[in-house]
């Protein structure tokens, strides 16, 4: 077809099937479907459809995205206009002042690349799901933006919380098919509680109490997985985890298959499935999968890593898309793979970055929204 003149071209793809378009397109980047879904209507219909971005999710390799201080962002560099309640994305005039950048490092061919977006004006990443991200911009106000897309929606604030005695989660609810962020806080006297917002209806609602005691610290983000939110409850000695489907709205607790001992063991999501990572000894690490038979869970041990050196460092970040390569991060100074197969540990990326574990955070380039459209069929 390349040597075909434009026009008979454009007549060759119309005539292919819709089926096989469908499956051409989902071997596409995020970025260069976005490009494509101004060929036309009916591919752009297509590209859009949630039943296009839903197969292309599924495909999509799973990033990193962080925070950085940049002195003098990019000419093209978009910033969050903060002066405008409903404020959106407006081009950014050269400046010296430091602003927070978002960047996004892909995994492949055993390294680490960096893409730059070219959007500043965060304050801080609070959580993401099917590559939307929750954030707070650099007033404070709450965001939800796909970087991909460009696409950005302000929040309402919800309760306002101390400093380091809150925890957002974001997830996505199949069966009532809307996004929402849930809010759990410790007010200054010391009582935890929960609001709701529905992305649906863009308001806070109160959320069930989460009984005393219950969360000992916010220092473990929410993890979502399959419409369920998950939280370590601390940050040592914890025997359970908390969890809340996202449909019923209720907190719940559940043995962990070992102690959590430390700062550095995670809940992780792959496959739609919770994985717990733990620091056994200085040494091992431990990786146990939680799997749903019927109506009943249990946690499988998966794999056991063992190292002859001191590993304790290593924080777990995410897992491949096959499960088969495990991401660490060690503090400021290195990214991590681990082959569960090959049973080999090679460095990614050296110290050049500094990476902020609490302010870095697993992502999908999707051309996921928050937006309800209806399926093609």
């Amino acid at each position: 077809m390349s040597g075909l003149p434009a026009k008979r071209c454009g007549i060759e793809v119309s005539l292919l099937p819709y089926d096989l378009i469908f499956k051409i397109l989902l071997l596409l980047p995020a970025k260069d479907l976005l490009r494509l879904s101004f060929v036309c209507k009916t591919w752009r219909r297509l590209i859009n459809s949630p039943n296009f971005v839903e197969a292309h999710m599924s495909r999509c390799e799973t990033v990193l995205t962080f925070l950085k201080h940049v002195s003098q962002p990019h000419p093209n560099t978009f910033s969050i206009d903060t002066k405008n309640p409903q404020f959106t994305l407006f081009e950014q005039p050269s400046s010296r002042k430091r602003k927070l950048q978002i960047y996004l490092m892909e995994f492949k061919d055993g390294n680490g690349k960096i893409s730059d977006p070219n959007i500043c004006g965060f304050g801080e990443i609070l959580a993401t799901c099917d590559g939307l991200v929750l954030a707070r911009n650099r007033t404070g106000s709450l965001l939800i933006l796909n970087p991909t897309t460009r696409k950005l929606l302000p929040l309402k604030s919800g309760t306002i919380a101390p400093h380091r005695e809150e925890s957002y989660g974001f997830v996505f609810s199949d069966r009532a098919h809307e996004y929402k962020a849930v809010h759990v806080f410790r007010d200054e006297s010391g009582h935890t509680d929960s609001e709701i917002l529905s992305l649906r209806t863009m308001s806070w609602r109160g959320g069930s109490v989460p009984s005393f005691g219950l969360f000992r610290d916010f220092n473990h983000k929410a993890v979502a997985a399959s419409g369920v939110l998950y939280w370590l409850p601390g940050t040592h000695n914890a025997n359970y985890l908390v969890s809340m489907d996202i449909f019923d709205e209720k907190f719940v607790t559940k043995d962990l298959p070992v102690n959590s001992s430390g700062m550095n063991d995670r809940l992780i999501e792959n496959g739609g499935m919770l994985n717990f990572v733990a620091q056994m000894t200085v040494y091992r690490i431990q990786l146990w999968t939680l799997k749903r038979n019927d109506c009943d869970e249990e946690w499988v041990k998966r794999y056991t890593i063992n190292m002859d050196y001191d590993i304790t460092g290593l924080v777990p970040v995410f897992m491949t898309k096959n499960g088969r390569c495990l991401i660490l991060k060690l503090s400021k100074q290195a990214i991590y793979e681990y082959d569960m197969e090959d049973e080999e540990m090679k460095i990614l990326v050296d110290g050049n970055v500094n990476f902020n574990y609490k302010v870095a955070f697993p992502l999908v380039n999707t051309l996921a929204s928050w937006e309800n459209s209806g399926p093609l069929w």
